[in-house]
């Protein structure tokens, strides 16, 4: 028996979490032979929200926040005194001193291909601190990691290329629909909301592009309605300004933090999901979207090939007329075939993590 850590201190935030709350879910099934120490923060609800987990489970609590003084030293400290045969960072985040064996998941390059302030509320000279710290974990995560796992061969590619890593090192494992949101019920998180409406999902960084879909959408020549589903922070009112700059105000919802009944409801009821990003490491949203039947109208980049269905509508991201033109047209649902699942699917992305923990203790 082995004694693995999980780094789950994510596990209630947007895709990241997701990602953490699927992969425990699952992989309690997977592994009874081995010991999991399930790290969480102080204030974490993690335990309700997982109550499938098993009797070689357990949680452990933290003060330590991701990006902190704390999680650099405080964070270390704990796991270096639990001595763990392995730990899992399924973020880029993590205690930069922890030596002893550990994999880590990458999501993106994001902070490589657009270092900006404008993606960020602090000051320049706190940003630029921030941005060095970054490049430092993820240095560490990606040469100091047994393995490295990434959602994307688009992913495994770019770390490829920019830290000439060894191919064999990095493993791709495809996410999927979450684990309950077939079953549940549909909730509209929207007390009015149009028949007919385009939906985005996501957050609203920069490299999102949320900036440019608004910009397009003003070109609609007849009336249409646009749902931006999200969190609720900075880059939120940032985008709520440029909604009133437009004169959208009337064309276009924010639903905040939704839940997934919420997302099953907009995915199921949508003309669309259109996705404009200029980067991504994945896109979790196509694989939903796919499933509940919602079709897709994607940003022209290599990654978004990689996962959505052939026959997609793509436009080119930084053209406002091309995506207008194509959103007036409304493209078609493709039905995926049985392949498109077992390909993007949580409890396979388990599976093969725990291969992972296998290979890096062998």
């Amino acid at each position: 028996m082995k004694r693995i850590a999980i780094d789950c201190r994510l596990a209630e935030e947007g895709g990241v979490g997701r990602y953490i709350r699927n992969f425990v879910y699952y992989l309690s099934d997977l592994d009874r032979e081995n010991e999991y120490t399930l790290w969480t923060c102080e204030n974490s609800n993690f335990e309700s929200r997982n109550p499938k987990q098993s009797s070689n489970f357990k949680i452990k609590k933290t003060e330590a926040k991701w990006h902190s003084f704390d999680e650099q030293m405080k964070f270390w400290k704990e796991l270096e005194e639990d001595d763990y045969d392995l730990v899992h960072f399924p973020y880029f985040s993590h205690p930069i001193f922890y030596r002893r064996p550990f994999v880590v998941t990458i999501h993106d390059l994001t902070i490589l291909h657009f270092a900006t302030g404008k993606a960020t509320t602090k000051n320049p000279l706190v940003y630029l601190a921030k941005r060095l710290g970054y490049l430092v974990a993820l240095q560490h995560a990606i040469n100091g990691s047994k393995k490295i796992i990434v959602p994307t061969d688009f992913v495994k590619k770019d770390i490829e290329k920019r830290y000439h890593t060894q191919p064999d090192r990095i493993v791709v494992t495809y996410e999927g629909v979450g684990e309950n949101m077939s079953d549940m019920r549909e909730e509209n998180p929207l007390d009015k909301i149009p028949e007919k409406y385009y939906l985005y999902v996501g957050n609203f960084y920069p490299h999102k592009n949320v900036e440019f879909l608004l910009r397009s959408f003003k070109h609609l020549k007849q009336p249409n309605h646009l749902v931006l589903a999200g969190p609720n922070d900075f880059f939120t009112n940032r985008i709520r300004l440029v909604v009133e700059e437009l004169g959208l105000s009337r064309s276009v919802s924010f639903v905040s933090r939704p839940s997934d009944e919420n997302l099953k409801y907009l995915y199921t009821h949508a003309q669309a999901l259109v996705l404009p990003s200029l980067f991504e490491g994945f896109g979790l949203p196509i694989v939903e979207a796919v499933y509940f039947h919602c079709p897709l109208l994607l940003s022209d980049i290599p990654v978004f090939h990689e996962i959505a269905l052939p026959g997609t509508v793509f436009f080119n991201p930084r053209d406002e007329k091309d995506l207008a033109e194509k959103l007036a047209r409304t493209p078609k649902h493709i039905e995926p075939g049985k392949q498109y699942f077992d390909r993007f699917s949580f409890e396979k992305m388990s599976k093969d993590t725990l291969q992972v923990y296998k290979d890096a203790l062998s």
